[in-house]
């Protein structure tokens, strides 16, 4: 009787074990293939079966359960060198979200390793960044064309990557810098820029103040003639009046118009200080100052 409980007690222990190693879990999060003597098991169809989270069985000893992560997985990526079309070197700094899409396809051909399966990944988004780039200028990789220039790069990637399970959910660029080799030359290249666009600024405007200058000069000189021959309209005109008045005095009085020639001379002798005169004091021109008839 002894003997036989024991017997009994092993045979329960032996049970527990194999029920303990025929029953696995599988996490939120995670998908598993079960392994029969190191392959694969298939379904009906022959496809690989990929178990969903929860509780299932196998085989104890028989079979092996491959868990694998089924979250989207972040790949921040080493910062590299692109020419863009314009042959601008730019550093480009990106990071990429990626996931399995077909495990049993990602275990195939990566035996599950996630390094593997980002390597070949990051070769191909190198590829698809450095053909978009060199289709691109800086000005619309940075602009408001990035997105189209993400998505473009996703259709050059999740066809090459399909398979191997695994599909590029999105792909950003962190940060796009000019090369330490060509910045200087850069700044150099905008400085002279700058100065040759300052130089043709003032040429021009040089230019212009020439020309309002010339116009200006034009404008006072045609002004100052018009001036000067209306001031000789106006003193002819006044020249006639006054020979008229000189011809009308003389012939109403002789000794009137000498007298007043007299003294338009004495005024046009005397109208500076430092005139001299020197004549003699009988002199016909000093007739007047004597005598207001003019006689001597």
């Amino acid at each position: 009787m002894p003997n036989k409980n024991f017997f009994v007690a092993i045979i329960v222990v032996i049970v527990m074990l194999i029920l303990s190693g025929s029953i696995f879990v599988i996490d939120e999060g995670e998908r598993a293939l079960k392994l029969r003597f190191s392959k694969v098991a298939r379904d009906a169809d022959n496809m690989p079966t990929v178990y969903e989270p929860g509780i299932h069985f196998k085989f104890p000893y028989i079979e092996s359960v491959i868990k694998l992560d089924a979250r989207t997985q972040t790949m921040d990526g080493q910062p590299d060198v692109f020419t863009t079309e314009n042959k601008e070197f730019l550093d480009v700094d990106t990071y990429a979200q990626w996931r399995i899409n077909d495990f049993s396809q990602f275990y195939l051909k990566t035996n599950g390793d996630f390094k593997e399966a980002e390597g070949r990944l990051e070769r191909f988004i190198d590829n698809g960044l450095r053909n978009q780039f060199g289709q691109r200028t800086l000005e619309e990789a940075i602009s408001e064309q990035r997105d189209d220039l993400m998505d473009d790069i996703k259709g050059f990637v999740n066809p090459r990557v399909k398979e191997y399970g695994i599909e590029l959910v999105d792909l950003r660029v962190k940060k796009v810098n000019y090369t330490s080799r060509v910045l200087a030359d850069v700044y150099n290249q905008i400085i002279s820029e700058r100065k040759a666009k300052a130089i043709a600024i003032r040429s021009e405007g040089q230019q212009k103040a020439n020309i309002i200058r010339s116009e200006t000069d034009a404008d006072v000189k045609k002004t100052l003639a018009e001036a000067d021959e209306y001031a000789r309209t106006r003193r002819g005109e006044a020249d006639a009046e006054v020979a008229e008045m000189y011809a009308k005095t003389y012939n109403k009085n002789r000794d009137f118009y000498a007298f007043l020639r007299s003294l338009d001379a004495y005024k046009e002798s005397f109208k500076s200080k430092e005139d001299v005169l020197v004549i003699k004091p009988d002199s016909e021109f000093f007739k007047y100052f004597k005598d207001a008839e003019g006689k001597n």
